[in-house]
């Protein structure tokens, strides 16, 4: 059966994202434009930032006053322990909502984190599909559990740890361009622009023959990630947000 027009040039574009691993950089003409398109969409509210402008409902801020059923034996391994929050992995066995603990993450965020900015990123997860649960913790902190991403930091796979250094430049600029594509469809399919694609964002799920397959993303938190509305979901604008992305980070500087 023949495909519809749209599907066929939304398939066509995605396909060209992911072959298009070694264009060249974008003159400045064009990455003006592009600029130009994404601050046009902002100010029409259809680019909506996650931060503390984040205009949450009743619900969601109802959702965040709630105790989470969590004890300090849920905490497993640590994974981050800073200054804007901790994230833990669920410890095991057990299940939490359906899942089994040891496939979910725990995300604490500062008491004095405003609500907007917490309730931000818990739509972004939800849209994405990862979000489990949120509340607050027994220390007062807003908390959200989600889905643990596979993968893992490309530093840390045995084919970049063996690789030549040229080797491993281009295995950097394989993980960067994988996570601006995924970020760009994304956007267009489930109305989040993951825009904070530094390398420790993106996990390496599969390597073969020294080049990186596949990536999965995390941290959809303040700053750089956004919510995308309306007309900025159109599927002609997913090369806009692919290769602003690869403007800003599909160029890897040094090597771990």
């Amino acid at each position: 059966m023949p495909l519809p027009s749209k599907l066929f040039f939304i398939i066509l574009l995605i396909s060209g994202l992911l072959t298009a691993t070694y264009a060249a950089p974008l003159g400045r003409e064009e990455l003006q434009k592009i600029k130009a398109f994404l601050d046009e969409m902002r100010e029409k509210g259809l680019l909506e930032q996650i931060d503390d402008r984040y205009k949450y409902t009743q619900e969601e801020m109802e959702g965040l006053s709630k105790s989470l059923p969590l004890s300090s034996n849920d905490h497993g391994l640590g994974l981050q322990n800073q200054a804007w929050g901790q994230v833990w992995r669920m410890a095991g066995p057990g299940k939490y909502k359906g899942h089994d603990k040891v496939d979910l993450i725990i995300k604490s965020l500062p008491a004095t984190k405003p609500a907007a900015a917490v309730l931000g990123e818990v739509k972004a997860l939800k849209l994405i599909g990862d979000l489990v649960d949120f509340g607050t913790n027994a220390q007062g902190q807003p908390t959200i559990i989600m889905k643990r991403k596979e993968g893992v930091q490309l530093y840390e796979t045995e084919a970049y740890k063996k690789a030549s250094g040229q080797k491993k430049g281009e295995m950097a600029k394989e993980t960067a361009q994988l996570g601006c594509s995924k970020s760009a469809e994304d956007a267009f399919h489930k109305g989040v622009w993951h825009n904070d694609n530094h390398m420790y964002n993106i996990l390496v799920v599969e390597v073969r023959d020294e080049s990186v397959k596949s990536v999965e993303l995390v941290d959809y938190g303040e700053g750089s990630n956004y919510l995308v509305h309306g007309e900025a979901r159109n599927p002609e604008y997913i090369s806009k947000y692919y290769d602003w992305c690869i403007h800003l980070y599909g160029q890897p500087i040094g090597v771990f």
